[in-house]
C-alpha cells in the first residue's frame, strides 16, 4: 500500500510542478511578471507557515547560518522566479517546462568547479553533450533573421533560470550534507523569506504595481497564484523531500523526466499551443542526456560484469 501511495505522490508532484508553467503564463498575461513572482512566493510562505505550524516544526536557525540560507534562497527561488516569470511573457509555457528540464545538465557543469561536488565520468560526458545538443536544437530556429527577438529573449531568460536553479541545488547540497545538521523545514522557511524580500524589492524598483481594479476583477490571477503557492510550491517541496526519504535522491529526481512532457500537455490543453518539431526533438535529446547523467553506477558495473562473463 505504501508503494502505491509513493507512486501517487510522484505523479502529483509531476502534475503540480508542470502545471505551474501554465499558471505562470496565466498570471503574466494580466499583471507585471515581478509582481506575479512576489505574489506566488508570498502566498507560498503563508501556506508554509500554516502547514509547518500545524506540524509543530521548529523553524529557528543560528544567526551565523542565516546569511548562507538566504543566499541559497536567492539562487533556489528568488533569481529563478525572476527569470521564469519574465521569460514566460515571450514564450509558451510548454517551452518553459522543457527548458526547466535542463537544470540537471547545468548542475553537472557547475559541480565540476568544486572537488567536493565533482563527480564526472565518460558516461556523464556523453549525457552532458547530448543535453547541450538538445538546447542547441531548441535555439537553432531562434537564431535566424526571421525569428522573433522577444522569443529569443524569453528563451535566454529561462536558461538563466535553469542556471540559477543549478547553483541553488549545489549550495543546498553542500549545506545539507555538511556538519551543520540544518533542518529541512527551517531551511525552506527562511529561503522563502529571502526570495520574497528579493522579489518585492525588484517589483518596487521597477514600480510594477497593478491597479486595484485589475486585482479585484481578475479571478484567474488569484486562482493561478493560489495554485502555485499551495500546490506548486508548499506541498510540492514537502512531497519531494518525502520521496527522497522514502526512495532516494536519484529516484525522486526522476520527476524531471515527466515534468517537461506534462508541461507540453497542459500548454496544449489550456492554450492550444502546438510545439514546434525542434522543441519536440530538443526535449527528447535533453531527457536522454539527463537519463545518461543520472544513470546509476551499479547498473553500469553490472553491465560491464555481464559483458565480461559473456566474452568468457
Amino acid at each position: 500500500m505504501n508503494k502505491k501511495i509513493n507512486y501517487l505522490l510522484f505523479f502529483l508532484l509531476a502534475t503540480f510542478w508542470s502545471g505551474s508553467f501554465v499558471a505562470i503564463k496565466a498570471v503574466v498575461l494580466h499583471v507585471p511578471p515581478f509582481f506575479g513572482a512576489a505574489l506566488r512566493v508570498s502566498l507560498a510562505l503563508v501556506f508554509i507557515i500554516l502547514i509547518f505550524g500545524f506540524l509543530k516544526k521548529k523553524l529557528a536557525v543560528p544567526f551565523s547560518l542565516r546569511w548562507r540560507i538566504w543566499l541559497m534562497g536567492l539562487f533556489s527561488q528568488g533569481l529563478p522566479f525572476f527569470f521564469l516569470f519574465y521569460g514566460e511573457q515571450y514564450i509558451s509555457s510548454g517551452l518553459a517546462g522543457i527548458l526547466n528540464g535542463t537544470v540537471p545538465i547545468f548542475t553537472l557543469i557547475f559541480s565540476l568547479a568544486s572537488p567536493k561536488t565533482r563527480n564526472f565520468s565518460f558516461l556523464k560526458c556523453i549525457g552532458l553533450f547530448t543535453g547541450l545538443l538538445g538546447i542547441c536544437i531548441i535555439f537553432w530556429p531562434l537564431l535566424s533573421f526571421n525569428a522573433s527577438y522577444s522569443a529569443l529573449k524569453g528563451t535566454v531568460s529561462l536558461l538563466l533560470m535553469a542556471i540559477s536553479y543549478s547553483i541553488g541545488n549545489l549550495l543546498n547540497q553542500r549545506m545539507l550534507s555538511g556538519q551543520t545538521q540544518l533542518d529541512f523545514y527551517a531551511n525552506i522557511y527562511h529561503q522563502h523569506w529571502a526570495s520574497l524580500v528579493f522579489l518585492t524589492l525588484i517589483f518596487l524598483i521597477f514600480k510594477q504595481w497593478p491597479s486595484s481594479t485589475l486585482l479585484l476583477h481578475t479571478p484567474i490571477l488569484w486562482i493561478a497564484s493560489i495554485y502555485m503557492g499551495l500546490f506548486s510550491t508548499a506541498l510540492a517541496w514537502i512531497i519531494y523531500y518525502y520521496l527522497i526519504r522514502e526512495w532516494d535522491a536519484v529516484r525522486a529526481s526522476a520527476v524531471m523526466y515527466v515534468v517537461p512532457i506534462m508541461a507540453i500537455l497542459w500548454d496544449f490543453i489550456f492554450f492550444h499551443h502546438h510545439p514546434q518539431w525542434t522543441e519536440g526533438l530538443g526535449v527528447i535529446a535533453i531527457l536522454i542526456g539527463i537519463l545518461i547523467i543520472q544513470w546509476p553506477k551499479k547498473s553500469l558495473k553490472f553491465f560491464k560484469f555481464s559483458k565480461k562473463t559473456a566474452i568468457r
